[in-house]
């Protein structure tokens, strides 16, 4: 899931950061919260004249410059906000921003944003080089930007660019140490590296800034398990079960810790609040008995590429998992090596399929 900027118009143009929850594993499932501004009580608000542009307030992070012009607010540019700002459609998301940037009337604060979006929207779509090119641009106006470099770096990951990606989040976490998502995704470089102390650290750090992050405590759990932590993964998985129990992975993820432990497995009662509407409920469907691996399979095709990549990936992973639960591993061992072979790198499945292929004495 991709972070956005959004932009919001009330009586004045105003610039607010959308911040959402790190994806586990950046699931296309997740929805992006959008926040919209506060309004201020009507006896506070300063009377706008209809000749007078209303003025933009500053992003986040950036100091307004002296006489910086205002944003221009003709109705077409209204339109060109609004279709920057949302992100369903990405191709008019990218012209209404580029419109944006060109407009003779733009000022820095405008154009960062406008980038920033923009480059949202081509990372969305897989253009990886434009994207990274608009976030040079997004930093380049306002360098104290933290979700630009954190965006930038999930780019620079996903492009196979993992060192230029954890040198971009890095930058994140030193101009806010509370970013808890730069910090979930730093784990995730880590984790992947086979440093398990360094990414144990970054999830706690995600879990120190944000008390509610589930994606973070079930990483870390994840981690701590295939660490021989295996209480501390049981604590972990447990919370997140408990802070979100419509998180499919949250609560597979626990049925595989206390089956493991040889206790009685909860699934079939905390299984009733997850959102059975879009994936992973092939996957919890599998666990249920209402799927077999090869149909899981199946529902894991889609017309998008990298979608189906990480589907699939899924798919071959939690079925090896549900073998080896079931004591059949050479069935295990033959999706584990699927998952470890064609997992994006940054997945923790891709981590979890390589360690259960070690511990059953059998080559990635």
């Amino acid at each position: 899931m991709r972070l956005s900027w959004v932009l919001g118009s009330c009586i004045a143009l105003s610039f607010v950061m959308a911040s959402a929850d790190a994806q586990f594993l950046r699931r296309p499932d997740d929805a992006t919260p959008v926040v919209t501004p506060k309004k201020e009580p009507a006896k506070k608000r300063r009377a706008v004249r209809k000749s007078e542009p209303p003025a933009a307030t500053p992003a986040q992070g950036e100091t307004p410059e002296a006489g910086a012009p205002a944003a221009p607010v003709a109705a077409t540019t209204r339109q060109d906000l609004a279709a920057c700002l949302q992100d369903a459609d990405t191709d008019k998301q990218i012209e209404g921003c580029t419109r944006l940037i060109d407009h003779p009337k733009a000022n820095a604060r405008l154009k960062a944003a406008s980038y920033y979006n923009r480059g949202n929207a081509r990372a969305a779509k897989g253009e990886y080089d434009a994207a990274i090119a608009d976030y040079d641009e997004a930093i380049k106006l306002n360098p104290k930007d933290a979700r630009a470099y954190n965006n930038r770096g999930t780019v620079y990951r996903d492009k196979g660019e993992p060192d230029r990606a954890a040198e971009d989040f890095a930058a994140a976490i030193k101009l806010n140490r509370r970013y808890a998502d730069a910090h979930y995704n730093l784990g995730n470089f880590y984790a992947a590296k086979g440093e398990t102390a360094k990414a144990i650290a970054s999830f706690s750090a995600a879990i120190a800034a944000d008390r509610r992050n589930a994606n973070a405590y079930v990483a870390r759990g994840i981690t701590q398990l295939y660490a021989g932590a295996a209480a501390k993964a049981q604590a972990d998985l447990r919370l997140a079960a408990r802070i979100a129990p419509t998180n499919a992975y949250a609560v597979i993820w626990h049925d595989i810790v206390e089956r493991r432990a040889k206790r009685p497995g909860t699934f079939d009662k905390m299984v009733k609040r997850v959102d059975m509407k879009a994936w992973p409920a092939p996957v919890v469907k599998l666990w249920q008995g209402e799927l077999t691996p090869e149909a899981l399979l199946t529902e894991a095709d889609n017309p998008n590429a990298t979608t189906k990549q990480a589907q699939v990936c899924e798919a071959n992973f939690y079925g090896g998992e549900l073998a080896l639960l079931k004591d059949a591993r050479d069935e295990a061992t033959k999706l584990f090596q699927a998952a470890a072979r064609d997992c994006p790198a940054p997945f923790l499945e891709r981590m979890a399929a390589n360690a259960e292929l070690k511990a059953l004495g059998v080559s990635p």
